[in-house]
């Protein structure tokens, strides 16, 4: 049955879920995600997805899945061959149980973990581990290294988590692994948001020195839900016998497949063209909110991150608000620092996503432009139905995902 047949009989079956499909269609159109968490996924791997491929199961167990180990194999030799890894484990159903794997593999009831903004703690739901947290400087805003290093030495971690999804600037990993080594703690760094940056070699990657990486095959690569681990050769065994302890048996083929094409899309000309475009954007965003006003934290960007709050005199949680009301999706987060108990009010804003639609340097100017207004100023209902329509003409004509990152046939 062609899909728009499915459409036609879904819409007259389930009339309730066809609305509920037809408002994000709608939503995703019409309106501009900076949410760090949300990005288009490839066509081909959309394909995928929907394939045929979603009736089979490869299970390690058994060899009759029609070539699922073959699948799973190219699979992690890509994933392996992009990062220049030792080990890759691909068949996760996201971040979170690929967490838990890390965790089961490298610890010990009790251990100590130090995490950066305690990242990883909501994924320990029944295990026993002490967290300590590290961030940045509530003065600098940035990471002060001297006191990450001594209070690794004060609470002397097993594992030491750098996961930098509220920070928006790169850094020297030789640095953290340093403190690693000197406090006898593994090092496991996640990439999940800037993982599109480190394949295309645009920032510093961690994985020649962090035991573990880990990153989600989703938002910035563009893929399926799912998780991929890499691992030095010394935790093959122990990550290996941790993914079938936590009862990572088995996969539908669709993801497998999804999430290989993505890997092998990451590794082309077009992808890495992509990926300098998201620096580009993030950094015309960051200077435009700064310009038009508004609070750009850590003094600007080297990821597709910007950090972005409120002007002098402007609530903050109002302005968010506000910035939902003219069709922007951002949220507003808590940025943890070194002193317990005092956040930084922020919103995440990912350039990811608008660089995914075709947005380039003169349109993300011009949505700082807009975003800024609520963050520095009061808007009258009025303003907010003006500056909704201005991001609507923006977007209304911009692809979902735009033709000119399709992966290079020839790569």
């Amino acid at each position: 049955m062609k899909r728009e047949e499915v459409a036609n009989h879904l819409k007259a079956f389930d009339p309730e879920i066809y609305a509920l499909l037809e408002e994000e269609r709608q939503r995703q159109r019409y309106t501009l995600s900076l949410l760090p968490n949300m990005n288009a996924m490839s066509p081909y791997a959309k394909y995928l997805e929907g394939s045929i491929l979603t009736n089979s199961i490869f299970d390690r167990n058994d060899e009759t899945t029609g070539g699922g180990l073959h699948l799973a194999g190219i699979v992690r030799r890509r994933a392996m061959e992009l990062f220049r890894a030792d080990h890759a484990i691909v068949r996760l159903g996201n971040i979170a149980a690929a967490s838990r794997v890390v965790f089961h593999a490298l610890l010990k009831p009790g251990d100590c973990v130090l995490s950066f903004n305690m990242r990883k703690k909501d994924h320990i739901v029944g295990l026993s581990y002490t967290f300590e947290n590290y961030g940045i400087d509530p003065a600098t805003q940035q990471i002060e290294w001297g006191e990450v290093r001594a209070h690794a030495e004060r609470v002397r971690p097993r594992l030491i988590i750098y996961s930098p999804v509220s920070y928006p600037r790169t850094i020297d990993y030789q640095i953290l692994y340093e403190i690693a080594q000197s406090v006898d703690a593994y090092l496991w760094v996640d990439i999940s948001h800037s993982v599109n940056l480190v394949a295309a070699g645009l920032i510093p990657s961690p994985i020649a020195l962090a035991d573990v990486v880990t990153f989600s095959t989703s938002e910035s690569l563009r893929g399926p839900d799912g998780a991929v681990v890499l691992c030095k050769d010394d935790l093959v065994a122990r990550m290996d016998a941790a993914v079938i302890n936590t009862g990572h048996e088995a996969l539908h083929m669709n993801h497998l497949a999804a999430l290989g094409v993505v890997l092998r899309e990451a590794g082309s000309d077009s992808f890495r063209t992509y990926a300098a475009q998201v620096l580009k954007n993030a950094e015309v965003l960051a200077r435009a909110l700064a310009d038009h006003g508004a609070s750009v934290l850590c003094g600007g960007t080297d990821t597709n991150l910007v950090l972005a709050s409120a002007g002098p005199g402007i609530d903050v949680f109002e302005a968010a608000k506000a910035i939902g009301e003219i069709g922007i999706r951002a949220k507003l987060g808590n940025i943890p620092t070194m002193n317990a108990g005092l956040f930084l009010h922020a919103l995440r804003l990912s350039t990811s996503n608008p660089t995914t639609r075709g947005l380039r340097e003169e349109d993300m100017a011009y949505v700082g432009s807009l975003l800024a207004k609520p963050l520095t100023s009061i808007l009258s209902p009025e303003e907010i139905a003006e500056t909704r329509e201005e991001i609507t003409a923006l977007v209304k004509d911009a692809p979902v995902f735009s033709e000119e990152w399709m992966g290079d046939s020839e790569s």
